[in-house]
């Protein structure tokens, strides 16, 4: 357990000397890149790639006039109208069926998307490139977390301003992590919220504010994505501040007593 604890010790001590800086600085490099630049925000306005209702009348007139044009991501599906016929017998007396009939209109055309609506391209690059930072920030901080509870020494009376420095930085630490831990919720939300507005515009061709409200979402997101980015380098610099400033009080939190003598 020694060796585990000592293991424990020196890989936070390593994180807060060396690598939450060098993190720090990869996202201010990356902000400060062209990629999260609010310059990018109109290229984040995808177009949905679904047909508009003019696109099905157009079609649906193509289909009529017999000049049939599949393409790769679509088809129309016609059927005509028929009529069927129904015989009802009753079997309890015996007697001779009546013949009913009744029509079927089946003749509605149905637009059939065949092909897949992809996420948007530069909110999924987004996302790749700050998904290794959040996990990377939450595994640390565990072992941070851990290594200040090693060093909280065993209760007693007086002499604790050094375990109250050890407790205040560690409920701080715990705040950040529940505030990155949020961070895969938005995503998670974002993905959801975005396929049900896509379904809209599928079932919904001719009502084009469910098309501009999928490219505010993707803005919304973009800007989302961006705070998250300022926020994980704030977190890592914040941490490694905190920690170093007080690394000898949480490392050795009660200072050493001498009685005189005299």
């Amino acid at each position: 357990m020694d060796d585990y604890s000592t293991k424990i010790k020196l890989s936070a001590e390593h994180l807060i000397r060396v690598v939450f800086p060098e993190k720090a600085l990869e996202l201010d490099t990356l902000v400060s890149s062209p990629v999260l630049s609010f310059s990018e925000v109109s290229k984040v306005r995808a177009e949905t790639r679904l047909p508009t209702a003019d696109d099905i009348v157009a079609h649906s007139n193509n289909v009529t006039s017999g000049d049939d044009r599949h393409n790769s991501t679509s088809t129309l599906n016609t059927n005509t109208t028929k009529k069927r016929r129904t015989d009802s017998t009753d079997n309890a007396n015996s007697t001779p069926s009546i013949s009913t009939s009744r029509t079927v209109d089946v003749g509605t055309p149905v637009y059939v998307f065949n092909g897949i609506v992809p996420s948007n391209p530069l909110i999924t690059i987004l996302e790749e490139k700050l998904k290794p930072f959040i996990f990377h920030f939450l595994d640390s901080i565990a072992i941070i977390k851990l290594w200040i509870q090693l060093m909280i020494p065993k209760v007693e009376d007086g002499n604790n301003f050094g375990v109250s420095i050890q407790e205040d930085s560690l409920a701080e630490i715990r705040t950040l992590e529940t505030d990155v831990t949020q961070y895969l919720d938005l995503t998670y939300k974002y993905l959801v919220s975005r396929g049900e507005l896509i379904k809209k515009v599928a079932k919904y061709p001719h009502v084009d504010d469910y098309r501009r409200s999928v490219q505010s979402l993707d803005e919304k997101q973009f800007v989302s994505m961006r705070f998250i980015a300022l926020e994980l380098r704030n977190h890592y610099t914040s941490v490694h501040d905190l920690l170093m400033k007080n690394l000898e009080k949480i490392k050795r939190p009660r200072s050493v007593q001498t009685h005189s003598m005299y």
